[in-house]
């Protein structure tokens, strides 16, 4: 029989998968532009900002069609280099994918504020055993440092954002160092894959005891201390898959070493909180925090 602990982690795994594919709301993009098809002459000679976008980039060698991210990135916003930030999607680490619709627009609205985005797929839970999922990111990672000069970042200015699953892995690709055995056998290897500021949103920091995924060494729980990137967690009070105390308790552990940690808790809100629930607050306060640590106005 199954015992209490691994029961319960089946239940959040279950909820977090459920929740990815249930919640799933349709963002569009719309401009005010009065001229919605511009001439490239326009375009080039207006100061029209433009983006390029390309999908399903392989970030590494290997038969898994998993190994992709889609790019979105400034066209002609000028030669400099510019932040990055990596988009990290949820669904349970079993379920979700970068084509939902909350994260390509994400990577659209980000390339417009002058970053280089890039979004994310890895390999599920059904594909490969845990911790495949953060080994891919982290390669992920590797492969836009290797390639900052070709995308113009900035290689000291890459950020990350997730969601609920997606936050655990964006947090662990902060706090995780290069030297925790989980960077994978990618390739990009002299590079770093640790993120320069990272955004979660409903974010699991452990899990129950006595379960094989809850080994601290694979959650953000294990790697309490001063030295990580300015992190930000947004929380929904009334969030029934994860529950605040714990991330309370995690917050707490992290200011108390010294962290650079900023605590968001938002009354009333649930598990869709800084997803597609409550953006009129959760929306302002991503991007100034962004811009205050990754500095896309340079």
């Amino acid at each position: 029989m199954l015992n209490q602990s691994a029961i319960l982690m089946k239940k959040i795994v279950l909820n977090l998968a459920l929740v990815s594919l249930l919640s799933t709301a349709f963002m569009a993009c719309s401009s005010s532009d009065s001229k919605i098809h511009p001439s490239a002459d326009e375009v080039m000679n207006s100061g029209y900002k433009t983006l390029t976008v390309t999908d399903n980039i392989r970030y590494r060698e290997g038969d898994s069609p998993s190994w992709v991210l889609d790019m979105a990135m400034p066209a002609n916003y000028g030669s400099e280099l510019r932040p990055a930030l990596v988009i990290v999607h949820g669904g349970g680490w079993a379920a979700g994918s970068k084509s939902v619709d909350v994260y390509q627009k994400m990577m659209l609205d980000y390339a417009r504020k002058g970053y280089v985005t890039v979004n994310v797929e890895y390999r599920l839970t059904g594909e490969a055993p845990f911790p495949a999922c953060i080994e891919d990111l982290k390669c992920a990672v590797r492969w836009l440092r290797a390639h900052a000069d070709k995308y113009r970042v900035d290689p000291d200015r890459i950020g990350g954002y997730g969601h609920s699953a997606g936050a655990h892995l964006a947090l662990m690709l902060a706090m995780c160092p290069d030297t925790a055995g989980l960077e994978g056998d990618g390739g990009w290897d002299e590079y770093s894959s640790r993120l320069n500021v990272v955004v979660g949103g409903s974010t699991p920091t452990e899990l129950g005891r006595d379960v094989p995924m809850a080994k601290p060494e694979w959650w953000p729980i294990g790697y309490i201390a001063a030295d990580h990137p300015p992190i930000f967690i947004i929380q929904g009070s009334d969030d029934r898959i994860v529950r605040a105390e714990l991330t309370e308790d995690f917050v707490e552990k992290m200011k108390a070493a010294g962290a650079n940690i900023e605590y968001l808790k938002i009354e009333g809100a649930g598990h869709g909180v800084a997803y597609n629930e409550r953006l009129e607050i959760t929306e302002p306060a991503i991007e100034e925090f962004f811009a205050k640590h990754l500095h896309p106005e340079l």
